[in-house]
């Protein structure tokens, strides 16, 4: 037999002992001790999101500052679009192409 199989042996040996003493229980009171203490330490250092506030705070007023950028770059492109739509400035951009693909010859 070699050593994991004694080993194993062992362990099932273990296993197969019953444990007739009851389960052990927390203290009374340990519970509500805990509870105690944690509350008084997050009261001490103030809440969470409190603290986390001024973090939120710069980067709503971030995002804001970028949709704004975005909005106002996409209504300049809009702008930008109209404007060469209209006929007049099809005729200028065909004209202006017509000279400068014969200046090219």
């Amino acid at each position: 037999m070699d050593k994991r199989d004694s080993d194993l042996d062992r362990l099932l040996r273990a296993a197969a002992q019953e444990d007739d003493s009851p389960a052990q229980e927390m203290p009374f009171g340990f519970d509500t001790r805990v509870i105690a203490t944690w509350r008084s330490q997050r009261s001490q250092s103030g809440s969470v999101f409190w603290e986390l506030a001024p973090l939120f705070r710069r980067i709503a007023l971030g995002a804001t500052v970028l949709m704004a950028c975005a909005s106002a770059g996409a209504f300049w492109q809009v702008q930008q679009n109209n404007e060469l739509d209209e006929p007049t400035a099809n005729a200028y951009a065909i004209a202006d192409s017509v000279i400068e693909a014969g200046a090219w010859q």
